[in-house]
């Protein structure tokens, strides 16, 4: 709790700076610090194996973290962040274990090429669910053998009627959700399979409602959301209950490349370095969640967020000891072709450079009611295990025949289709997905597989 009190008082008599001069200054320095480290991005690159530029991102992250420092909107005050603070933190080691039971998983430290895959989280991470098909999508990941634990979407409805944010009625619709969530994995034969969320909440009180041994329990990583170099009270009142109950949680950012304070796929990058660096020495979460997405599309898997996040993550897997995972945000919705081409292109490279964690993935931007399966989750894990036997250079050659394959679509994406018309539901205990959806994802990962060096996977 020492550090948190100490950048409270920070929060409440720092400098004073309005929301629009901060994302100004964060602008500038990233463009700055790249000329100063000598950070150029490479169009043609999507999965980067120049080590020493990496080693430049997460140099430079460093230095935007503790020269900007970070603004709380609470107070409209900065919180200047100590370098030696986060000099101290880098190899700071906190072993984490997820889930409970016989679901128990220790997610492994990894760094760039390592040979065991990441930790996979199925589920909409966020995106919009409906109340009908809530339990069902839930359990379509739970009942992959592939997925270890899962990350909740949205419940939009409650009782059938659209939930107003921050209303009482929220507090119901989110024990709603998570009781289906926890309800999924005891149907599945999986109890104590670990859960990520609350992500039906938009109240502080909703989201430590179910934090209990019942719902989300001190092993299941509760959600905790910053935004670019920013934090405000509600956020740091989660990081405290969370720090006194000795709870796991999550903090998650999901930062715009066109935004107000990145204009550049490098100050993408040194952003991802220095909001990660925040999560770890302000927020102490014990992973940190990145879900950047292109202003243009509102995606993840455009080939500057790609390079933005794969240099980060070969820098920070290289130069501290902490756990991160990545947001899957893809344009195409479930049951399409670009829907899988989106989810492996980042799998790959994600799993190369050395995320610990891989999230989702969910169809159209999240946005759309019921694009997000267990499918869908099944194939990042195949992806990410099939990634552990290439080399950056080989991840990068691979990742372009498969960005080249749904780059025109990327404005224009094809819709799919919803849950509902994706799997055969005929009771809780018996589900499937459609012969036509299976064949897609066959037809998509044979025509992969083929294409990696050395032998099929």
């Amino acid at each position: 709790m020492q550090n948190i009190y100490k950048y409270l008082k920070y929060a409440i008599d720092g400098e004073k700076r309005t929301e629009k001069e901060h994302d100004i200054k964060v602008f500038k320095k990233c463009e700055e610090l790249a000329i100063k480290y000598d950070i150029q991005y490479e169009p043609d690159v999507f999965v980067p194996d120049d080590l020493e530029l990496a080693d430049a991102v997460f140099e430079a992250g460093i230095e935007l973290l503790h020269s900007v420092g970070v603004f709380c909107r609470s107070t409209k005050r900065v919180i200047n962040i100590d370098e030696e603070d986060i000099l101290k933190a880098l190899n700071i080691t906190n072993p984490l274990e997820i889930g409970r039971l016989k679901e128990k998983i220790a997610v492994p430290h990894r760094y760039p090429m390592v040979s065991f895959p990441p930790i996979i989280i199925g589920g909409p991470m966020g995106g919009s669910i409906s109340e009908n098909n809530f339990l069902f999508i839930n359990l379509s990941s739970v009942q992959e053998n592939v997925v270890q634990g899962i990350y909740s979407g949205a419940m939009k409805q409650f009782g059938g009627e659209y939930i107003q944010p921050k209303s009482p009625l929220e507090m119901l619709a989110v024990l709603k959700a998570a009781r289906n969530e926890r309800l999924a994995t005891k149907i599945a034969g999986r109890e104590g399979l670990a859960l990520m969320g609350p992500s039906t909440s938009t109240l502080t009180t909703s989201a430590l409602l179910v934090s209990s041994d019942e719902l989300y329990s001190s092993a299941d990583p509760q959600e905790v959301y910053m935004d670019d170099l920013k934090v405000d009270y509600e956020t740091l009142s989660k990081c405290i209950y969370h720090q006194e109950h000795g709870n796991h949680y999550i903090s998650g950012q999901v930062p715009v490349f066109g935004g107000p304070s990145i204009g550049s796929p490098v100050g993408l990058a040194i952003m991802d370095v220095a909001e990660t660096l925040q999560s770890k020495v302000l927020a102490h979460s014990s992973i940190h969640a990145s879900g950047a997405v292109h202003a243009d599309t509102g995606a993840s898997s455009t080939k500057e967020i790609m390079w933005a996040s794969n240099i980060a993550s070969l820098g920070i897997s290289r130069n501290m000891n902490y756990y991160t995972a990545r947001y899957y945000w893809n344009a195409a919705g479930i049951c399409t072709d670009m829907m899988f081409y989106e989810t492996a292109a980042q799998a790959i490279g994600d799993t190369v450079c050395g995320r610990n964690m891989l999230l989702g993935p969910t169809g159209r931007l999240g946005s759309t009611p019921d694009h997000s399966s267990g499918l869908e989750s099944r194939f990042m894990g195949e992806m990410a295990h099939m990634a552990t036997h290439l080399t950056l250079t080989e991840a990068n050659s691979l990742v372009a025949k498969i960005y080249s394959k749904y780059e025109d679509r990327l404005k224009k994406p094809p819709e799919g289709k919803p849950f509902g018309k994706c799997y055969n539901i005929r009771s809780e205990y018996d589900m499937e997905p459609t012969e036509e959806y299976q064949e897609l994802y066959r037809k998509i990962s044979y025509e992969i597989m083929g294409d990696i060096p050395g032998e099929p996977v």
